[in-house]
């Protein structure tokens, strides 16, 4: 270590020091230098190993009261905000723990719902398929209704297995994005074509959303079809 950082090491920043550079010299800090090397000082020292630092931007009147809070507890602002800010943290995780967002009945309910729902016969299934492929809802393309196709075929697949599917068990077994299957979901779901429950998830107090095919589902897309664009759907089913 140099000898300009040997004595930057040990210096206070508020007294004059002598130059490393310019013997014989003393340097003297203005009172905004003086003010900023303390609070270099200060800041480094707080920090230590266990806190990092974060910027918090806050509007004006709460800023006014946190400054007051802070001259009545004694305590520099810094730390009263990172305190403020963990504070809340622990209030949202133990209400999270305490209260699942779905309450226990109405998660029990939507779970006996959906292992009691009745299935979509092999059949219908099978030309649910072809009448998908043979809509032509407004904006839908072809590479559209591929994907509705493997959605609905991913949800039957999953039924057939013994299991719950839901947008992260689809997107895991596709290698997909969440977002993408749930937007799949809310465009069958509007159209009759699938169901969309709340159920226990994995994760305490979350509510995963279980989808079904509804037994429906044939005559719900023909007439959510007829109404959208006044036209029936082709019938390509083959013979």
């Amino acid at each position: 270590m140099s000898d300009l950082y040997e004595v930057e090491e040990h210096l206070d920043p508020l007294d004059p020091f002598q130059s490393t550079c310019f013997l014989g010299f003393t340097i003297t800090m203005t009172s905004r230098e003086k003010y900023n090397a303390y609070r270099r000082a200060w800041w480094a020292k707080s920090l230590g190993e266990h806190l990092t630092e974060s910027r918090v931007f806050l509007p004006r009147d709460a800023h006014d009261w946190v400054v007051r809070f802070a001259a009545e507890v004694e305590e520099r602002i810094p730390f009263v905000l990172g305190k403020l800010v963990v504070a809340q943290i622990t209030g949202v995780e133990e209400k999270a723990q305490s209260e699942p967002l779905v309450p226990a009945q109405q998660q029990d309910e939507a779970a006996e719902k959906t292992t009691n729902a009745e299935a979509i016969s092999a059949d219908k299934l099978y030309k649910l398929f072809y009448v998908v492929l043979a809509s032509r809802f407004p904006n839908d393309t072809g590479s559209t209704r591929l994907r509705q196709v493997g959605f609905l075929a991913a949800v039957a697949a999953e039924i057939a297995a013994g299991r719950k599917p839901t947008a992260s068990s689809i997107a895991n077994c596709t290698d997909n994005h969440v977002s993408q299957i749930t937007g799949l979901a809310k465009t069958l779901k509007d159209r009759g074509v699938i169901d969309v429950r709340n159920a226990p998830s994995v994760r305490k107090g979350k509510a995963a959303k279980i989808f079904s095919i509804r037994p429906d589902a044939l005559e719900a897309v023909h007439a959510a079809h007829l109404e959208v664009t006044g036209q029936v759907i082709d019938d390509i089913t083959p013979p």
